[in-house]
């Protein structure tokens, strides 16, 4: 569905991103982990073409979209939830979702409203509270919301669970996982290694700005040099026993 072909991308005189290829086919949920600084956030904003590149394509449903806009690619079916989610503050729940679905007719609008608001019934009880006020985990399910009303048919995730408790973390990777099983395709970069590859079906490491190691999430989750650079300081220290 997602093909990303050799992508270079710099910012003045650093190289961000170099020779990177990631693709996702239809239905898969895939997860791209990485250190701060990596390129993540990069690499998802070059698809959406919020940022420039030297170098590279993108193809989305075999059709090249490297000069698409990004309304367009919003158009086309390609929906991203923005790092530290970035809902209007100063708008309603309501009023947010609705700018999620703002280039679909009327009267999906308000069909893709109910569907959201039963994946999320917290978003309906709040739906007239400003959307400043809520908690971290409800703004982030919010975002989620606010990209599902497009009708998206790849949903592009950056940084989840940031600053988010453990417990709100694994309930919204649960509705990821609900999503996922519903047929809708998900591209997710992580800094959180542990809970991105426990849900995800393949995986890829960014490591400065280079795809270092890709497979199967189950058997990068289970690579000891994935779990000493990314699972935490004991298995670090494990490892360099």
């Amino acid at each position: 569905m997602l093909e990303v072909k050799s992508l270079y991308v710099s910012y003045g005189g650093v190289q961000a991103l170099t020779n990177v290829s990631v693709h996702v086919k239809e239905g898969e949920f895939v997860s791209l982990i990485g250190s701060n600084g990596a390129g993540k956030t990069t690499l998802l904003n070059s698809i959406m073409n919020i940022v420039g590149r030297q170098k590279g394509s993108a193809l989305f449903q075999g059709k090249e979209v490297s000069k698409v806009s990004t309304a367009d690619m919003v158009t086309r079916g390609v929906a991203l939830v923005p790092e530290g989610r970035r809902v209007f503050s100063n708008m309603s729940v309501r009023e947010n979702l609705e700018m999620g679905g703002f280039k679909r007719p009327v009267s999906e609008v308000k069909a893709k409203l109910a569907e959201v608001t039963e994946m999320f019934p917290v978003l309906g009880d709040r739906a007239s509270q400003m959307a400043g006020m809520l908690s971290g985990g409800e703004q982030q399910m919010l975002a989620i919301g606010r990209a599902l009303m497009s009708a998206p048919k790849i949903l592009l995730m950056d940084e989840p669970s940031m600053g988010l408790a453990p417990l709100v973390i694994k309930e919204v990777y649960e509705k990821l996982k609900v999503l996922a099983e519903s047929g809708l395709t998900i591209l997710l970069v992580e800094q959180n290694a542990s809970i991105a590859l426990k849900y995800a079906q393949r995986g890829y490491v960014l490591e400065n700005g280079r795809i270092i190691m890709q497979g199967k999430a189950s058997e990068l989750l289970g690579d000891n040099e994935v779990k000493r650079a990314y699972l935490g300081k004991e298995y670090k220290e494990k490892w360099e026993r």
